[in-house]
Formats: structure tokens, sequence, C-alpha cells
């Protein structure tokens, strides 16, 4: 008698288990499935966006995400209680978030800058002050070769929040230079002078035209500026070269370019004394 109950017990909750058995591995079937599914079409549309390397890393995230959250569930339709763990996993959340904070924002931000493509690898950019070539994008930070090269890492946040010139992604940049001459010089010859050489150079563009006038009447000099402007990869040649030749055209043409000095007058008449010996003689 008690064989045929022990049988009989294992044949009612032996079905039940297997059951329950067959409804999780279904669940979990389903779920990598479609997680699979999902992870691939978000490569995809990462992969036109960003580089295969961060698209990748970024679909298996998001794959282990589902893969998890399809784990719960199916243990959740076979009747574990997953309660206590789901509390105990959202207080270790919050505190690894807390702690994690600016890392994740940093982390945020440059994925945002991966995806929109705010700056671009190689190219020409000034950030927080620091002004070089873009190197690298990373989640965290952000590095810049300076022009007298420094390697710069900026967090992303900055970049976000803050202002960015990107100077690769321009048209064309203006130059400015600031010339000053001597008031007893003629201020059209020198006009002359530095539109000739302006008008040849090979990187000064027609459209928009070079701009040449008289800025300032100062101290000790009458400053006549001039702007210009070039393609952006040249910019820092044009600057050089330009300022150069002006300078060596106006020296050869003998217009002065005075430097500082100063002028002392008197209101009253000085008296000039030689000492000789420690003595007025």
């Amino acid at each position: 008698m008690e064989l045929v109950d022990l049988i009989r017990n294992l044949l009612l909750y032996g079905g039940e288990v297997v059951f329950k058995v067959a409804v999780f591995i279904a669940v979990l079937i389903a779920g990598i499935s479609i997680s699979v599914v999902i992870k691939r079409a978000f490569l995809k549309f990462l992969s036109t966006r960003v580089s295969n390397a961060i698209a990748s890393n970024l679909s298996r995230a998001l794959y282990y995400v589902m893969v998890f959250i399809v784990v719960a569930v199916a243990l959740g339709t076979v009747g574990i209680d997953l309660t206590g763990f789901i509390i105990a996993g959202g207080f270790a959340g919050i505190v690894v978030g807390v702690a994690l904070q600016p890392v994740l924002s940093n982390l945020f931000a440059g994925l945002y800058l991966m995806i929109e493509k705010t700056i671009n690898v190689g190219e020409v950019v000034e950030i927080s002050g620091n002004a070089g070539e873009v190197t690298e994008i990373s989640p965290i930070f952000t590095r810049i070769r300076t022009f007298d090269g420094f390697i710069v890492s900026v967090a992303n946040t900055q970049i976000i929040s803050g202002v960015t010139k990107n100077f690769s992604r321009a048209v064309a940049r203006r130059v400015e230079f600031r010339i000053g001459i001597a008031y007893r010089e003629d201020a059209e010859k020198a006009y002359r002078i530095i539109k000739g050489v302006v008008d040849e150079h090979p990187y000064v563009l027609v459209n928009p035209p070079p701009d040449i006038f008289v800025s300032n009447l100062g101290q000790g000099s009458m400053d006549i500026t001039v702007r210009v402007w070039t393609p952006p990869q040249v910019a820092y040649d044009t600057t050089k070269d330009l300022l150069w030749r002006m300078k060596k055209a106006l020296s050869e043409s003998g217009v002065e370019i005075p430097y500082t000095q100063v002028d002392v007058w008197f209101r009253s008449t000085l008296s000039v004394e030689q000492l000789h010996g420690g003595r007025p003689g």
C-alpha cells in the first residue's frame, strides 16, 4: 500500500515539476531568441553612427541586460519569489549609482558625443581653453594633442556643458593682424604695400575679400588692421607666412614700424652742472 501511495505522489507532483521545468525552458528560449534579434538590430543601427568597437560593446551590454530580465521572468513563472533579490539589488544599485555618478555622467556624455558626432578624431578644436587636434574620444574622456605637444584629457561632461570651438568644420577662417606705422609715414603707401602682399599670397581667399583699414590712432603708432580669410587647413601657415611677408615688404619700402618709446618733457628749464671730483666745477 505504501508503494502504491509513493508512486501516486510521484506521478502527481512529478507531472507538476515537469510542467514548470518545461515552462521555464520555453520562456528562457523565447526570451533569449528575442534578445539576440534585438541585439543584432541594435548593432546594425549603431554601426552607421559610431565605430564598430563601440557599437559591439553597447549591443553586448544591452544583450546581457535583456538576458538578466529573461532569467528573472522565467524564474518568476515557475513560482520562485525574487522579491528579496530585487530589493537587495535595488539597494546595491543605488549605492553603486551614487558612487559612480561622475563616471556615469561622463559615460553618457561620451555616448552622446559618439552618436551625435559633435567632434571627431583628427579635427582641430578648442575645449576649455585647450586648442589642438582630437586624438581619441573614449566613453569617459576626450584627448587632445595641443599645438605645443601636450596630451590633454578633457572630461566629456565639460564638452557637453561648455563651449567647443571646432575649427576643422569651418569653410574658411579669418586671420587678423594689427600693424603699427609711424605717424610721419604715408598711410596710403603702407596700405598699397600691404594690399599687394595680401593679393599675391596663394592661401588668401578672394571671397570673402580681404579687409585693410586704419583701426586705431595710438600714442606711439598708427595701427592698420588686416583681416583675411583662408582655408582652415592652412590657417596656421598663412598666419606665419603672411605676417613675415608684410613686415619684409614694409621694411624694404622704407615704412617705419615704430617701437614703444617715451618722451619726457620738463615744464621748466633744467640747469646742468658738471661735477669734477665730486664737486661742482
